[in-house]
């Protein structure tokens, strides 16, 4: 019995650890796309992959950092996503090695949003699953 609680205690140190950790990936690679939006274009790395490619990559996988990260509701997750990649694309406004495109500012929306929901239907499968494992039931929405 005491072993149980040991153990139980143990992994929710882990998942709290782990979520802390997540959410410094997502905060520094938030910022590190602020940075290489603001650098000049010529210094700016390239995958050589498509253009589109590599932001749909890159702000999903940011999306998919901060769903994991942080609890909030999918919907202001969604319309903060939305508002940061408004955010990324008026920062290259006022520079001049930069532009700003609406079609830059839907990729990085879109894929930010794909990131999010990917995570959200992850969590949710894994915790049917882990549910259904242990004895319990998932609620059924």
């Amino acid at each position: 019995m005491r072993s149980q609680v040991w153990n139980m205690r143990f992994e929710e140190r882990n998942i709290r650890l782990l979520e802390q950790f997540v959410r410094f990936c997502a905060i520094g690679f938030a910022l590190t796309l602020v940075i290489l939006t603001i650098v000049p274009a010529a210094e700016r790395p390239e995958t050589g992959l498509q253009h589109d490619v590599e932001h749909f990559g890159a702000f999903s996988l940011l999306g998919l950092l901060f769903a994991f990260g942080f609890r909030a509701e999918a919907r202001s997750m969604l319309l903060g996503s939305i508002a940061f990649a408004a955010f990324i694309e008026g920062t290259q406004i006022p520079l001049p090695t930069r532009h700003a495109r609406l079609e830059d500012f839907l990729v990085d929306a879109v894929g930010l949003c794909a990131g999010i929901l990917i995570a959200r239907l992850v969590s949710r499968s894994y915790l049917r699953l882990s549910l259904t494992k242990d004895g319990f039931r998932a609620p059924v929405e």
